[in-house]
C-alpha cells in the first residue's frame, strides 16, 4: 500500500506538471461519459419506461382513419363502452370524461381539471395510489348516482393541501357539492393532467359520448384487434352517426406512445448515436494522448531502470497515471451527466413527451460508459508501459532528441488509431448534419395556416349537477 500511495502521489505530480495534456484527456472522457449517459437516460425514459401503467404496451387509443391524414379520435356512448368490453380481443376498457370544476366553500375559488372515470379505471391502469385508495366499482353502480368521493391528483394534493397526508376522510367542496377524499393518486399517475378524479354516472343515454381506452388481451396484435373490432365500430357508427365521420373510415388502434414517436421520428436514436460516437472519440483521444505521452518518457524510464527500478514498477507507475486520468474523467463525467440531464429535461419542447415519463440517470449506461473510460486507460496505459519498460539503453542514452522513434508495429498502431478517430469524427459530423437538416425541415414545415399571433384559449365548462 505504501508503494501504491507513492505511485499515486508521483502520478498526480506528473499530471499537474502537464495541465494541457491532463485537461484534454480528462475532458475528452468526461464529455463523452456525460453526454452519452444523459441523452440515453432521456431516450430510455421516453421509449422504454414511459408510462407507470401495468401492461401499457397493450393499451391503445381508438381512432378513425379516413385515409386523409392523421387518424382522428373516437368517442363512444356508455352502452357502446360496455359492449366493447365483451369483445374476445379486449381484456378491459375504461371510460373517461373531462370537465372543469371550481373549488368552492373558501374565500378564493379555484378552477380545477376533473376527470370522471368509470369505476374500473384505477384497476385498468393498475397503478396503486400514493396512499388511500382509488375508485372502486361500488363508487359508481350503473344507472345510479355515483358516490360523492374523489381521488386527488398528486400535484393538486401538494399545491392545495400542502402535501398533508391527513386529508383522507376530509371533504372538498366543488361546485357547491361536498366530496369525501378517499385517496391521492401516485406521483406518476397524471392521466389528462387532471387535478381530481371522480366516479362517472353510467347511463344508456345515446347522446353523450366519451373517451374509451382499451387494453388488448396478451398475444393479440393491433392488426388482429383492428380486424376483430372494425365491424363492431361500424355498427356503433350506424347507431350514433353524429359521433363518427360522414365519409368512409376504418378503425385504427394507436399505442399510447405512437403519436409522440411519430412526432419526433428518429431524432432520439440519432442523438444517442451521435453522443455514443462522442464517447468513442473521447476514448480515442485519450488513447493517442497516452501513447504519445509514453513515447516522450523513454529517457526517464531508461534512467529509472539504470538505477534499479524493476520492469513491474515502471509498468505500475504508468498504469497508475492512466487510471488517475480515467477515474478523474469518469468522476467529472458523472457530474456532467446529472447537470446535462436536468438541462435537457428543462428545455424539452412542451407536449413533446408524455407527462407520465420520468427521467433519471440510467445506471447501466453510466457504469458502461465509466467502464469503457477506465478500460481505455488500462489498455492504452498498459500497452505503452510494456514497451517503455524494456528500453534500448544505448539508443536512448545516445539520442539527443527527447522522442524515440517507435517500431514499425507501433507506428502502424498509431496510424490505425488516428484513422479510426477520423472516421468516427466524419461519421459524427454527417449524423449531426442530418439532424440539423431534419430540425430545419420541421421548423419550415407548412402548417396550412399562419401560426404567428395566434393563441389557443380554453374556456372552463362545468358539468351539470
Amino acid at each position: 500500500m505504501k508503494t501504491l500511495f507513492q505511485d499515486v502521489r508521483y502520478g498526480v505530480r506528473q499530471l499537474v506538471r502537464i495541465p494541457g495534456f491532463t485537461l484534454t484527456a480528462v475532458l475528452s472522457l468526461a464529455l463523452g461519459i456525460g453526454a452519452t449517459t444523459s441523452v440515453f437516460s432521456v431516450v430510455w425514459g421516453f421509449l422504454v419506461d414511459t408510462y407507470p401503467y401495468a401492461h401499457a404496451d397493450r393499451m391503445v387509443h381508438l381512432r378513425t382513419d379516413t385515409g386523409k391524414g392523421n387518424p382522428n379520435g373516437m368517442s363512444l356512448t356508455a352502452g357502446q363502452w360496455q359492449q366493447i368490453r365483451t369483445s374476445p380481443v379486449v381484456e378491459d376498457a375504461f371510460l373517461a370524461d373531462q370537465w372543469n370544476l371550481t373549488v368552492t366553500g373558501s374565500d378564493l375559488p379555484e378552477d380545477v381539471s376533473a376527470d370522471f372515470f368509470s369505476s374500473n379505471a384505477f384497476q385498468y391502469f393498475g397503478v396503486p395510489p400514493a396512499f388511500g385508495r382509488g375508485l372502486l366499482p361500488s363508487d359508481a353502480v350503473d344507472g345510479q348516482d355515483p358516490q360523492p368521493v374523489v381521488v386527488l391528483g398528486y400535484k393538486f394534493w401538494q399545491r392545495h393541501f400542502g402535501a398533508d397526508r391527513s386529508v383522507l376522510g376530509k371533504t372538498i367542496q366543488m361546485v357547491r357539492k361536498n366530496y369525501t377524499i378517499v385517496g391521492v393518486a401516485a406521483k406518476r399517475f397524471t392521466w389528462d393532467d387532471a387535478d381530481v378524479y371522480l366516479p362517472k354516472k353510467i347511463t344508456q343515454d345515446q347522446v353523450p359520448a366519451y373517451y374509451v381506452g382499451i387494453r388488448l388481451k396478451p398475444g393479440v396484435s393491433k392488426a388482429a384487434a383492428e380486424a376483430a373490432l372494425d365491424p363492431l365500430i361500424h355498427q356503433f357508427a350506424q347507431q350514433t352517426p353524429k359521433h363518427f365521420p360522414t365519409v368512409p373510415f376504418h378503425l385504427k388502434l394507436r399505442g399510447f406512445n405512437d403519436d409522440f414517436l411519430e412526432r419526433l421520428g428518429g431524432v432520439p436514436y440519432l442523438l444517442f448515436g451521435a453522443v455514443s460516437m462522442l464517447l468513442l472519440i473521447g476514448c480515442g483521444n485519450v488513447s493517442i494522448l497516452l501513447l504519445a505521452r509514453a513515447s516522450t518518457r523513454g529517457q526517464e524510464f531508461a534512467v529509472r531502470s539504470a538505477v534499479g527500478a524493476s520492469r513491474s514498477r515502471i509498468i505500475r507507475q504508468l498504469l497508475t497515471e492512466a487510471l488517475l486520468i480515467s477515474l478523474t474523467g469518469a468522476a467529472v463525467g458523472v457530474a456532467i451527466a446529472y447537470k446535462a440531464l436536468d438541462w435537457i429535461v428543462a428545455n424539452l419542447p412542451p407536449n413533446s413527451i408524455p407527462h407520465e415519463a420520468t427521467f433519471q440517470i440510467n445506471v447501466p449506461v453510466l457504469l458502461f460508459s465509466m467502464g469503457m473510460a477506465i478500460a481505455t486507460g488500462v489498455l492504452f496505459g498498459l500497452w505503452p508501459a510494456i514497451q517503455v519498460s524494456r528500453p534500448d539503453f544505448s539508443h536512448i542514452m545516445q539520442s539527443t532528441s527527447r522522442k524515440v522513434a517507435g517500431s514499425v508495429a507501433g507506428r502502424r498502431f498509431h496510424g490505425a488509431l488516428i484513422a479510426s478517430q477520423l472516421a468516427l469524427t466524419l461519421l459524427m459530423l454527417a449524423s449531426a448534419g442530418a439532424a440539423i437538416e431534419g430540425f430545419l425541415h420541421m421548423l419550415h414545415m407548412n402548417l396550412g395556416y399562419d401560426p404567428h399571433n395566434v393563441m389557443s384559449v380554453g374556456i372552463p365548462v362545468h358539468e351539470g349537477t
